[in-house]
């Protein structure tokens, strides 16, 4: 199936208020292979409606007009730029119409999402670009019974609230695992998914030990991974600590590195020392024991942990580094390397968080800082691609974009630590990373357009029309 698309200026034409009509310029019906006086249907998110196909008196190509009656069916809010698409069939589809689905709501017009409105508006803003129409929403802001839902969006004058047709692709951004968790969730998912075949992007956080048995069993890039045992018992953290005398424990499910414990055992002392953060400080722990140090730190047992066999780091100014690495989906699916930076341990952190004390870095900065080749950034940036094809390749459901933290050996072994499905984006703060933030928030709506296509192409193979 051939699909003919390019971005216009969707309006209303006031003058029309009787017919139900698309308008197009003639340059615009050549370029979708239409016909004036035909009835085509048009589509926006989930709605339709047939309009008869006629020429623009206007015959500006940046721009087609549908009548009020038309207007009014498809629940357009206000004028807007979006794809145009015609298939096979003669079906004319205006969007994609993207719903950003999240919770945390306040109900106040100038932050309706809290703090987190501004990263949000970045996304919206981004999307125009894309010929997107974006909106945040909530479980709550469908109404199933009209087939709309309300939710907010952001444009020149900030905030305002918008009734729109159910989306044709949904980008998820729910905050954090326990609002996941909740039964709502899963039931909105399900039923846009199954009822509405509406394609849904990023669902659900990454598992750790999930991913590492996924990679495991991709040949690619097994040898990737440290040593990694899930729920371990005693003996096991004991074997562990006597073979690799640098391990790490950690929540199967943390974020943000909460919870992370670094072991290290010093031969010459024959003492046990036990990194964490506890109440927002870096804490250093020495034991005599390996048992006093496990009893004391796990007293509840590592039923929901993992065990990882410790890397010693490339160091930068005798602090470990790793990178974070983002791999997004652009518009043909194909996956992309959109942002790389270094990340510096704080003094006496078990991470590189920005938050326990940790830099942010350009590559730039320390490759020239360190005197690393150019063939180990290329290893580097290769192995993430190999990485976001496996997880891709083995997980259900669409996937987008991912946050890779990678480390690089004294050796310059590459080893793959984490894989995040909803990065954080605190590199971005580092004034080198502009492009970079750019492009990470555009691409989510250039994978929207082509799920968006996709979905056209799916629906016409089975006879369907959307």
């Amino acid at each position: 199936m051939s699909i003919l698309s390019f971005i216009t200026e969707v309006s209303l034409n006031e003058l029309e208020e009787e017919s139900s009509s698309l308008l197009l310029s003639r340059q615009m019906l050549d370029k979708l292979s239409l016909k004036a006086g035909s009835e085509q249907y048009v589509f926006f998110g989930t709605k339709k409606t047939a309009c008869t196909i006629s020429i623009a008196v206007d015959e500006k190509n940046d721009r087609c007009f549908l009548s009020k009656k038309a207007w009014d069916s498809l629940s357009i809010p206000f004028p807007v730029k979006l794809n145009i698409l015609s298939s096979d069939t003669g079906d004319i589809y205006l969007g994609p119409v993207v719903g950003i689905y999240t919770a945390g709501f306040t109900g106040n017009l100038l932050r309706p999402a809290g703090e987190r409105s501004f990263l949000f508006a970045k996304y919206i803003s981004a999307a125009k670009a894309a010929g997107v129409l974006a909106f945040i929403f909530g479980s709550h802001h469908l109404m199933w019974e009209e087939g709309t839902v309300e939710g907010y969006t952001y444009g020149r004058k900030g905030w305002k609230k918008i009734k729109v047709p159910l989306p044709n692709v949904v980008y998820d951004r729910l905050p954090n695992r326990k609002t996941e968790e909740h039964p709502l969730y899963a039931e909105t998912r399900d039923r846009l998914q199954n009822e509405y075949s509406i394609p849904w992007f990023n669902p659900g956080f990454f598992d750790k030990w999930t991913v590492y048995n996924q990679l495991s069993g991709y040949p690619m890039v097994s040898s990737l991974m440290p040593r990694t045992i899930s729920a371990p018992s005693a003996v096991e953290v004991k074997e562990f600590i006597e073979k690799y005398k640098h391990i790490y424990i950690k929540p199967k499910n943390g974020s943000l590195g909460l919870g992370i414990h670094q072991i290290i055992f010093d031969p010459d002392e024959q003492l046990y020392y036990c990194r964490f953060r506890d109440h927002s400080r870096n804490r250093l722990r020495r034991y005599g024991s390996l048992n006093g140090l496990l009893k004391t730190q796990f007293p509840h047992g590592y039923e929901n942990m993992v065990i990882q066999q410790g890397i010693d780091l490339l160091k930068y100014q005798n602090n470990p580094i790793d990178f974070r690495i983002h791999t997004n989906k652009d518009e043909t699916g194909k996956w992309r390397i959109t942002a790389i930076a270094a990340k510096v341990a704080g003094a006496g952190s078990v991470t590189t968080h920005v938050k326990s004390g940790g830099q942010v870095k350009s590559v730039n900065e320390i490759w020239e800082e360190l005197q690393l080749g150019r063939d180990l950034l290329d290893d580097l940036k290769n192995i993430s691609l190999k990485l976001s094809t496996a997880i891709d390749e083995t997980t259900d459901g669409c996937i987008g974009e991912i946050g890779f933290d990678i480390g690089i050996d004294e050796k310059e072994n590459i080893w793959m630590f984490e894989a995040n499905s909803k990065p954080g984006r605190t590199i971005f703060f580092h004034p080198k990373l502009k492009r970079e933030d750019l492009l990470t928030r555009k691409l989510p709506m250039d994978y929207a357009v082509c799920l968006f296509r996709k979905s056209i192409e799916a629906a016409a193979a089975e006879g369907v029309t959307m």
